[in-house]
Order: structure tokens, then C-alpha cells, then sequence
């Protein structure tokens, strides 16, 4: 991906707090439905005990059906057979369906006996459901048959044998109605989320590829873009012109529609693998219900898919997910008999190389997730289909769907095996279940990926290798690289922190393939609780990018950078970050500790971040950057190293100014020296803010540039002092860094 301002940048998108997965297992913790993690013999039946499974267990959810489609729901456990990487398994835990009382919830080998059991023992629900409205693809005139249909449901299907929560997902994931039987409450939440529900960016990304398809029959039908020289030829060079405007506007366009789909898939993956997550110790049949217009994931979010796949199915919760646009039709909107779109690309007469040709943002196997009918649904099936679950999709009648949900739901058995595989190495392993009844039809998840219990965040087994010698690439790592951590406040109690860093372009080693230079690099962050061993949250990917020789002569005098936002609660943080250059095998490793302090009401700023690069932002997205001042986004310096062509941008934020008497308003002067060998090396700069903004949190921007033309080379650093008028304080800090030759 090419920076405009003549350097690779490589840049992910904000993510969605991933402490949400914690603070929700602590919610779940805290439900009537886990009162069996209480050890009392006394109240709990010696049949119980085998509810609390080790989670080494395997459980899978399974429907049989017969040849006329009806769901089979009178099986016992002697009628299944089950095989892991076709080697057979022991069954220890049978679950009947919802549908019959015999056989719930005991151990395999006891459901013979003739002693009376209660099918629902200590009270606890059986059926676990959590009904998801995806806030960030459904568009509000689409809630109202969504609103029906769920109240409908809630009305005439849930029963006492249930229990059920609502949750949303606007920019973050919200919990609207606790895990509850009383329907009244349920409803009340839905009518709630229905008024209050505004946040969808599908409008917004349906502008984008309308304007998208627009340039692309412009340009289709443009003029070459070579600019004729003779004088006879100005019409057409006019119109060659007119098409290499398009193509770099073209190019604007994508670059936003790559942006708005990982903030618009980032969240609800990250928030479907946190609800998943939360239910995993929680007994029962459970299946999440997401009401979704869809999204569209980059290549670059591949692993998170996987992730929220992998964490839902350790967790035995199948995921559902009902097409929240109604009925679609299948008819392109173009009435052009060739569609302009760079599709062809895959076509396997061209080249590997084209095919893999990053272009605005997006390499042609990302726009191929975008481009077509219905592309955004294609993640719905997967993460539906490998969950053990369905995707509905071409009904207004979100009744309907529901209940043929709740049928399947009520038809299923759970069997859990203890796997005779004890390695639990991060590899998919197939399982395949069998019934010894004829002229039946078997419904499972073909299999899962063996990820530790404890693990919470999946990794392949590539990314274990890694982490495992992460001592040994911190102490001789071979690849310079500077690392940076940015926190700015978000909403209450949380952090956005832009993780940065830049690798010197010499370091990295690039393969020739025909007219492109590839390069090719791995990046891997994980973020820990300070002095814990257990994960968090992930960050980065593999990333391969091909370079015309253009590009790769202009990045030649730059370093390459790398950015990626996470949203952290407040507290102390571990991050430990390990780059690999996949060609040369030089690798770097950092270890950062992160201090996300409680904001109190004291007037303080923010660590200054050095760059040497802006851009201008066209305002087509709702959510502003962190980094950002108006419409320009600065790109981080970690290395802190300039030149003297370069402009020193200083970027801060400053939270609880004062509001000034005479003016009405917050004022704050800001004064900028540049030392050198501790004496100034140019005269003070002062600087005067008065104008407060209110997003994510009330705050006051810094952004300003100071030329360094005429400074010699060496190092210095940047005394930087914010003095509130109103209340006569000030926040002082120190920054260095470096002019080089």
C-alpha cells in the first residue's frame, strides 16, 4: 500500500475494546445460571458434577434429521458414534433435545439407569440464547420489522426452560437486558434499542460504492491516460486528464470503503467472540442470534474471522444469524453489459503478481470481497456455517426465521468427549458424528481447532512459534525497529491507543518478481494485564505487498511505518510486539509497559507524538481519528530521527482546561523550545488554544509544525510547557529526538 507522502504505511483500523471479553465473563459470573460453580454437595446431585466439565472437553451440538427433513429427537447416546481425525472417541456427556425430558443433561454411561432424575436439575435453564442486533450494518428502517419479529418470538416461544439476554452492537457492545425469563423485560429492552438505534454505517458504505461504480464507468469509458503532445490533440488530452483525475479519486474512494469496512466488522467479531467467550463455563444448549445486514472483512482481518469462529466453538455456542434487510433483489443496478469492475483482475490468464497488486488501499483479492451481489453476506454464512449454525436471509417475516431457529434449537443434542489428542496445539481437527439409525441425516460443525483452554485469543500455529521465542528475538533481535504507544482518552474508563512503529527501508529485504518489488512482513502484538500470562488481545498480520518501481524508488528515502489502534479499560498493560521480515528472516521484538491511569478532574496532557508526515482527509467517515486535528491526520515518528527538509509536527491532546472569564472559553497557551546541547537552538514558540472539543470526551488539540531548515544535525529536545490561564497551571514535558544527515 503506497503513503502518499512517499512511504509504505501499513495501517489497521480501531478496534473494539477487547476487555469487553473480561468484563462480560465477569457479568455472566454474576447470573442465577452459574450457581452450580458453587461446590455444595449437599444441593447439587452427584449427576451435576459432570455439568461442570473440564474444558478439555469437546462439546458439539447435533441434529439429526430423517429423509423427509423432520428433526429426530428420540436418540439415546448408545446411537451415536463419534471420531476425532478418524480416530474413534468416547462419548462421556449426553443432552438430550429441548423437545424431550429423558436423558438431560447426564453422563453418558448413567442415562440407562432407573433411578429418577430431574430433567432440569438445580432449576438451571437449559436453553442459554443471546439475541444480537448489529447496530453497526442494520439501518433504522430496517429495525421495525426486526423489533416485530423478535418481540413475536419473545411473546409465543420462550418458556421457563429459557433464558435470555439482548445485546447491541453500536460502535461497542452494549448489554440492553440481562439474562432473564420475564418477557415483559426482554420486550422492553427491544422497544429501547429500536428508538435509540442510529449508528449504522451501511448508508454510508452504500454511498461509497455508488460513487465507487461511478468513477469506475468513467474511467471505463475514459480516454487513455497518455496525454497526446501534439497540438491537434487537446480534446482527447483533456479527456486523458479528466480519466487520471478519476483514477487518483478512485483511489481516495477505495482507500475509505477499506477504512469503513474494518470499523464496521471489527466490532461485531470482537464483540461476537467476547459474548461466546462469557458463556463458555455456562452450562446448557447455547446459541447467539445476530440480526445483521452484513459486512465485508479485508484480507487483513482473516485471522480475527477465524478467531471468533474458533472462540465460539470451544465455547459450544452456535451462532445464527438473520438477514436484517428483508427481501433483496438479485438484479444488478448497472444496466452497463460488462460491469466496470477490476474483477477480471482474478482471471488466471493474468499473473500471480497482478492478482496480488495492492491498489488504494486494497489488494484485488480484498476488492473481490467487495465487488458483486451480496458480498456482504459472505462472512454471515461462514461464521454462521462453521459455528454449527444457519444464515437466514430473503424475509421480512423475522418471525418466521426465529422460529425455525427455535426448532432447530429445541432438536438438538450436545455430546461432549474427553479427546484422546491431549495436544492442544492450535490445530483443526475433523470430527464426525454418526447415528446408527438408517435413512438419517447428521447437521454438526465439521470440526474445531484445538485451542488451549486457557487461551483466549486464538493464535495459529505460526503465531505460537513466535511467542514462544519471544525472549530469545528480544535479546538478539536483528531487525531495527521503533516501537511507540499513544493513549488518548475515549469514553469513560477506556483508552485509545495507537500502537506505531517504523523499520528503516535499508533493514528489509525485497523480492524482485517482473517489474514489482514484494515485501514482505509478519507483525505480531499481544497485549497482558501487567504480570499476568493470559492474552488479552491480539494485533497485526501478514502483510505482502508488491511495489511498482515507482513506489519503490520513492519509499527508498523513507522508513516504513506501521500503525494500529486498540481500545484498553483503564489499568496497567503489558505489550510485547515481534515484526518479521519473512525474506531476509531478521526479526525484531519490543516489550512496552503501558500505564492507562483513572482520568481525574486535574488540568494534564497527553505524551507529545513526533511526525514528519500529515495528510488531508476527506470527511467521509463518521468517526474521527485519534490522531487527527480538522481534517488532517498526522503518521507517527517513532524512530523520533528528522531531517532538515522535514517539518517537526508536534501532536497532543490536553483534558480539564478551565473556562476563561473574559473570553468564555478554555484558554491555554503552549510554549515549544528546541534544545541542543542544553541551550536553545531557536528562540521559544508560543502558541495560544481556545477552542474545546467534546468528542470522545471533552479535550483541547495541539498540532503544529516547526521547520527545521538550517539546524545542523545532532540530537535535541523539545521543551514543551501547557500553562492553563484560568487556573494558573501547567503541564510540562520533555521530548527528544534527532536530526540526521
Amino acid at each position: 500500500m503506497m503513503h502518499r507522502h512517499n512511504s509504505l504505511l501499513i495501517k489497521r483500523g480501531t478496534g473494539l475494546c477487547f476487555n469487553l471479553l473480561m468484563s462480560l465473563a465477569v457479568f455472566l459470573a454474576a447470573i442465577p445460571f452459574q450457581a452450580q460453580d458453587k461446590k455444595d454437595s449437599q444441593q447439587i446431585p452427584d449427576e451435576q458434577e459432570v455439568i461442570k466439565v473440564s474444558s478439555n472437553l469437546v462439546s458439539v451440538d447435533v441434529v439429526v434429521k430423517d429423509k423427509k427433513g423432520k428433526f429426530v429427537t428420540d436418540l439415546k447416546p448408545e446411537d451415536f458414534t463419534v471420531s476425532e481425525n478418524g480416530v474413534p472417541q468416547h462419548v462421556e456427556f449426553f443432552d438430550s433435545t429441548l423437545t424431550s425430558e429423558k436423558g438431560a443433561g447426564r453422563p453418558a454411561t448413567t442415562v440407562g439407569s432407573t433411578q429418577p432424575r430431574p430433567a432440569n436439575p438445580s432449576g438451571l435453564p437449559r436453553n442459554i440464547i443471546a439475541l444480537v442486533l448489529d447496530g453497526q450494518s442494520t439501518e433504522l428502517a430496517n429495525l421495525k420489522h426486526v423489533r416485530e419479529g423478535i418481540e413475536k418470538y419473545i411473546r409465543e416461544r420462550i418458556s421457563d426452560n429459557d433464558s435470555v439476554a439482548l445485546f447491541s452492537i453500536s460502535g461497542g457492545l452494549q448489554l440492553l437486558q440481562s439474562f432473564t425469563r420475564d418477557k415483559a423485560s426482554l420486550i422492553a429492552a427491544v422497544d429501547k434499542a429500536y428508538t435509540s438505534s442510529n449508528f449504522s454505517k451501511t448508508a454510508e458504505a452504500r454511498s461509497l460504492a455508488q460513487d465507487i461504480s461511478s468513477l469506475r464507468n468513467k474511467i471505463s469509458s475514459g480516454a487513455p491516460t497518455d496525454v497526446p503532445s501534439s497540438p491537434a490533440g487537446g480534446a482527447a488530452g483533456s479527456a486523458a486528464a479528466e480519466t487520471l483525475i478519476a483514477q487518483h479519486v478512485l483511489e481516495q474512494y477505495m482507500q475509505l470503503r477499506s477504512a469503513l469496512s474494518v470499523q464496521q466488522t471489527r466490532p461485531v467479531l470482537a464483540a461476537l467472540a467476547a459474548i461466546a467467550e462469557g458463556l463458555r463455563p455456562v452450562p446448557g444448549k447455547k446459541t447467539l442470534v445476530m440480526f445483521s445486514e452484513g459486512f465485508v472483512a479485508s484480507e487483513t482481518l482473516d485471522w480475527q474471522v477465524q478467531s471468533t469462529i474458533d472462540i465460539a466453538n470451544r465455547a459450544n455456542v452456535a451462532i445464527y444469524i438473520i438477514d436484517a434487510s428483508g427481501l433483496t433483489g438479485g438484479t444488478p443496478t448497472s444496466g452497463s453489459l460488462v460491469a466496470a469492475s477490476p474483477l477480471a483482475g482474478i482471471s488466471g490468464e493474468n499473473s500471480m503478481e497482478s492478482r496480488r497488486r495492492v491498489g488504494g488501499g486494497e489488494s484485488v483479492f480484498d476488492i473481490t470481497r467487495q465487488e458483486g451481489l451480496n458480498r456482504q453476506q459472505d462472512l454471515l454464512y461462514k461464521i454462521s456455517e462453521d459455528t454449527g449454525g444457519r444464515f437466514i436471509k430473503n424475509t421480512n417475516d423475522i418471525a418466521v426465521g426465529l422460529d425455525r431457529i427455535d426448532s432447530e434449537i429445541r432438536s438438538r443434542y450436545t455430546l461432549a468427549y474427553r479427546s484422546t489428542n491431549s495436544n492442544f496445539d492450535g490445530s483443526f481437527r475433523k470430527v464426525k458424528i454418526e447415528v446408527n439409525r438408517p435413512d438419517t441425516n447428521v447437521v454438526a460443525r465439521p470440526g474445531y481447532y484445538a485451542i488451549p483452554p486457557s487461551q483466549i485469543v486464538p493464535f495459529s500455529p505460526e503465531d505460537q512459534k513466535l511467542l514462544a521465542n519471544f525472549s530469545s528475538m528480544l535479546a538478539h533481535s536483528t531487525l531495527p525497529l521503533a516501537m511507540e504507544l499513544s493513549p488518548f482518552r475515549s469514553q469513560e474508563g477506556y483508552y485509545v491507543v495507537p500502537l506505531s512503529f517504523e523499520i528503516p527501508q535499508t533493514a528489509v529485504q525485497f523480492d524482485r518478481k517482473g517489474d514489482k518489488q514484494r515485501l514482505q512482513l509478519e507483525v505480531l502484538a499481544v497485549v497482558r494485564n501487567e504480570g499476568e500470562d493470559r492474552i488479552l488481545s491480539r494485533l497485526g498480520g501478514n502483510f505482502d505487498v508488491a511495489l511498482t518501481a515507482s513506489q519503490y524508488e520513492s519509499i527508498m528515502n523513507d522508513k516504513i511505518s506501521y500503525r494500529q489502534d486498540m481500545q484498553l479499560e483503564v489499568g496497567n498493560y503489558t505489550v510485547d510486539l515481534i515484526v518479521r521480515d519473512r525474506l531476509s528472516g531478521k526479526v525484531a521484538a519490543r516489550r512496552e509497559r503501558l500505564v492507562l491511569p483513572v482520568a481525574g478532574p486535574e488540568f494534564w496532557t497527553t505524551d507529545a507524538v513526533l511526525s514528519r508526515r500529515a495528510e488531508t482527509l476527506k470527511q467521509a467517515t463518521s468517526s474521527a481519528d485519534v490522531l487527527s486535528a480538522g481534517n488532517v491526520r498526522v503518521r507517527p515518528s517513532p524512530s523520533r530521527e528528522f531531517q532538515t527538509t522535514d517539518n517537526l509536527i508536534i501532536f497532543f491532546k490536553l483534558y480539564n482546561a478551565a473556562v476563561a472569564r473574559e473570553i468564555g472559553k478554555p484558554l491555554v497557551r503552549v510554549t515549544v523550545t528546541l534544545m541542543k546541547d542544553g541551550k536553545p537552538a531557536m528562540r521559544p514558540l508560543d502558541y495560544q488554544l481556545t477552542e474545546p472539543e467534546t468528542e470522545p470526551v471533552p479535550h483541547m488539540t495541539f498540532a503544529r509544525y516547526i521547520k527545521l531548515t538550517g539546524l545542523p544535525t545532532g540530537n535535541y529536545s523539545a521543551i514543551i510547557e501547557s500553562r492553563d490561564i484560568a487556573q494558573q497551571k501547567v503541564a510540562r514535558q520533555e521530548v527528544r529526538f534527532s536530526i540526521v544527515p
